[in-house]
């Protein structure tokens, strides 16, 4: 007899469907599983059979042959050990063939049959439900994670026998009903975030106001300043001024945390992601033996904060250029390739030398040569990729001991709404910032007045900008006209952009390649 239960398997962030085909014939009795499995899947014989019989089902006697179609596709992961089990009791389902093939099932087994929780449970529903299935059974740990997800009946199971009894009809779809609803209210009361503010950010006025442009068009950001002096502290609170992210950024960001195992529901707040230095090339951009995504598909839509830059390895700094560029990161392997989304704003702080206080009211001990090679370890190429160059320097006491608040990151977030629907209008629905403007956008875009233009020949004559630096300038003054809703750039525009650039020149300007 030969049964097909349908399931799914993931690539990437999105997932494929897979047909469990079972055979069980007569003859010497064994159980095997072809198909290009993983070795969590080759396991799921052990798991299956003792699920079975704790379930109190007979397991069959038999040659068991379960093949897993596209043959010619991987399939990692335990979301199989379900199907599986249903394909050899097919026998004992009531359920017709055609209900059967309008479903999805997918879930690990234990081996009481208790149907525990899977990763990636988000893309897999959301792919069945653009395929066209009807519903898809899964673990009830799951159902939190994807009950917002319209367009197909997702059915929470708690055993493999619950699912048997339920496509007997023994158990009624009002029980499942029930469940659904309590599961829906017991996630709603878990619901808290925590709270980052702007106004929790004493002086520090004009840092401030770089992270405001940088969140207002997407640009990327490198903070300069002694330990203690506040940008690890305001890295964290920059999320808070973004856009809200609509209902697509939320489930394209949501789908990634549920790939790998983090997700819990819908995630409506941009991510923030701060890898420690000595995180490798592979755990930053992602790859491995199994491909998979790194920081920077974990930071899509929001903040990538690089801690200490200038002590991150080399080879990983300049392995983030082309990400950064194209907004996404493409893996590949001798079989594959999958492709990441990598959108994210990039947030980097470093110190001014090795010891920290060049510059500062506190001894530097450190040798010329020695600050040289620190500030060296960022390559021309890739402070390219930077829009905003900003010092921070340590508060006065009557900027730590001053009781009034400032602006809220709320106040903030509405002018940032602003700019960014300006941006949205401009190049159209496709989330494009003022940061990926190219010199054509740039002749096209961004035109000044005259004093704007003297001020802009001024800057390019003395500095000897590349052409590189001067679009950067000119998104930036773009992205300051955008806050201001002004449509043409101004000579303030332009200094204000100039001044978000200027302390590039004060220590990387020798080390510039």
């Amino acid at each position: 007899m030969i049964s097909i239960i349908i399931s799914s398997n993931i690539f990437g962030v999105d997932s494929f469907d897979v047909s469990v085909e079972t055979d069980i014939t007569k003859g010497i009795p064994s159980f095997s599983i072809v198909g290009l499995p993983g070795t969590e899947i080759k396991e799921a014989r052990e798991r299956v059979k003792s699920a079975i019989i704790n379930s109190g089902y007979r397991f069959p006697n038999s040659r068991i042959v379960v093949n897993l179609s596209p043959a010619d596709v991987k399939k990692q992961g335990s979301f199989l050990d379900f199907p599986i089990a249903l394909g050899i009791m097919r026998g004992n389902i009531r359920k017709s063939v055609e209900y059967i093939n309008e479903s999805i099932f997918v879930g690990e087994l234990s081996l009481d049959g208790n149907l525990k929780r899977i990763r990636g449970i988000l893309p897999i529903v959301i792919g069945s439900m653009e395929r066209g299935f009807k519903r898809i059974f899964i673990p009830e740990d799951n159902y939190s994670e994807c009950m917002f997800v319209e367009g197909i009946d997702i059915i929470p199971i708690k055993t493999l026998k619950e699912s048997m009894d339920f496509l007997n009809g023994i158990i009624k779809y009002e029980h499942i009903e029930e469940r659904r609803g309590k599961i829906y209210r017991i996630s709603k009361e878990k619901q808290s975030y925590e709270s980052l503010d702007f106004s929790d950010i004493k002086g520090n006025t004009f840092l401030k106001r770089c992270a405001e442009v940088a969140a207002a068009g997407g640009h990327n950001m490198l903070m300069i300043g002694p330990p203690g002096s506040g940008k690890s502290f305001m890295a964290k609170r920059i999320p808070g001024i973004m856009p809200s992210m609509d209902e697509s950024e939320m489930i394209e960001v949501s789908k990634i945390y549920s790939v790998y195992g983090s997700g819990n529901g819908l995630i409506k707040r941009r991510p923030f992601r701060s890898p420690h230095h000595t995180s490798t090339e592979i755990a930053i951009i992602g790859g491995g033996a199994d491909a998979r995504a790194g920081e920077i598909t974990m930071a899509h839509l929001g903040v990538l904060f690089l801690d200490e830059v200038a002590e991150f390895d080399r080879k990983t700094l300049e392995a983030l250029r082309q990400p950064i560029e194209d907004r996404k990161v493409d893996i590949s392997r001798s079989r594959y390739s999958i492709s990441y989304p990598s959108d994210f704003m990039l947030v980097a702080a470093m110190n001014p030398c090795p010891c920290g206080y060049s510059g500062s009211d506190r001894e530097c001990r450190c040798r010329t040569y020695e600050i040289e090679r620190y500030r060296g370890k960022l390559s021309g190429p890739l402070l390219d990729r930077i829009d905003i160059f900003v010092e921070v320097n340590s508060i006065t006491f009557e900027e730590m001991n001053n009781l009034s608040e400032g602006e809220t990151s709320e106040d903030i977030r509405k002018r940032v709404e602003s700019a960014r629907k300006i941006q949205k209008k401009r190049f159209g629905n496709n989330k494009i910032t003022n940061r990926s403007m190219s010199g054509r956008d740039i002749d096209k875009y961004c035109r000044m007045d005259k004093n704007a233009q003297a001020a802009m020949k001024l800057i390019f004559d003395k500095y000897r900008l590349s052409n590189r630096a001067y679009t950067r300038i000119m998104a930036l003054a773009r992205t300051i006209s955008d806050i201001e809703n002004r449509e043409v750039i101004s000579e303030s525009d332009i200094l204000e952009a100039f001044s978000m650039r200027r302390v590039y020149y004060k220590y990387f300007e020798k080390n510039y390649i």
